[in-house]
């Protein structure tokens, strides 16, 4: 069987452009260190590869979610730090205040303090996550949540009874925000023995310590202020509880992503070893194909004729 000039010199062409697809794929590898460039390189692994990223990126939303839901928190605990911080130093106050040996203008200068202090927690339950919202007034968080009713004077919640959550992965909808009446109110419902309420009864004790009531009113104050304290520090250990649930879900989530990352490592990164050498010897190939190809070009009639 004859083998046409024509046939030596296609097949000679086409072991050329093989051996140089051959080599800019493998050059492509290296450049780009992924060893499935396009699908086809690999379809199955390329589809694995595909579910891994999807599954890594729902990872990455709820590890941002994490992050939200601590920023959060934090800033509850710091507010509810100072909440108690602020009821113990009225507690003191009114220690001082219920001695036998201060006078009335004594108790009046007491008063003045206690009024500071019941100011500041009015400020600390309405304090706002640095945008804008209101952390302690549920979902209505666009209003101050604690306002003074212009007509009675009392401190009213205005916020609504809802509990800001935050899904921080598949299985789990944290509480991130506790509304206002649980923290500064407590007691069946959340509707008894209110924190302000107390302050005011207070200030009214000691504004006129020469009532019948003093003494009683007094003691009253001590005991809604322990219970109040009370309320506030079963919060924060709560807040602080799930801060800790946090972290352990934050280390689950950080081995999974290591996970991700490994197995699509495994699918479609490149063995830069093995591709330099891949390399190597497909540029070896490829000028091979090239000098075939000039040599039989370069043939005529009379080369056969010799």
């Amino acid at each position: 069987m004859r083998i046409s000039t024509v046939t030596m010199y296609e097949q000679s062409v086409n072991s050329m452009n093989r051996q140089q697809g051959e080599f800019m794929k493998v050059g492509q590898q290296i450049a780009t260190g992924r060893r499935v460039v396009n699908p086809s390189d690999d379809p199955q692994a390329a589809s694995r590869a595909v579910g891994v990223s999807q599954a890594k990126a729902v990872t990455q939303q709820f590890a941002d979610a994490r992050v939200s839901a601590r920023n959060s928190l934090s800033q509850s605990e710091s507010v509810l730090n100072s909440v108690s911080d602020a009821i113990t130093s009225a507690k003191t106050l009114m220690v001082q205040a219920a001695s036998d040996t201060l006078s009335d203008v004594d108790r009046q200068s007491v008063a003045s303090e206690l009024r500071g202090i019941y100011e500041t927690l009015i400020g600390q339950a309405n304090a706002t996550d640095g945008n804008g919202r209101y952390l302690f007034g549920g979902f209505n968080d666009d209003a101050p949540p604690f306002q003074k009713n212009e007509t009675t004077g009392a401190i009213e919640y205005q916020g609504d009874l809802n509990v800001r959550e935050q899904r921080i992965d598949a299985s789990r909808l944290l509480p991130v925000v506790d509304h206002g009446q649980t923290i500064f109110r407590h007691g069946p419902g959340g509707d008894a023995t209110d924190l302000f309420q107390t302050m005011e009864t207070a200030l009214e004790a000691l504004e006129n310590p020469r009532g019948p009531d003093f003494r009683d009113d007094i003691n009253s104050v001590m005991r809604e202020l322990d219970n109040s304290l009370d309320n506030v520090l079963t919060v924060r250990a709560s807040v602080g509880a799930r801060l800790n649930e946090l972290d352990v879900v934050d280390a689950v989530g950080g081995n999974r992503m290591l996970n991700y990352e490994q197995t699509l490592s495994d699918l479609v990164d490149l063995d830069y070893a093995e591709a330099i050498s891949e390399y190597s010897l497909r540029q070896v190939g490829l000028q091979a194909a090239q000098k075939a190809f000039v040599d039989i070009k370069g043939l005529s009639l009379f080369d056969y004729l010799r």
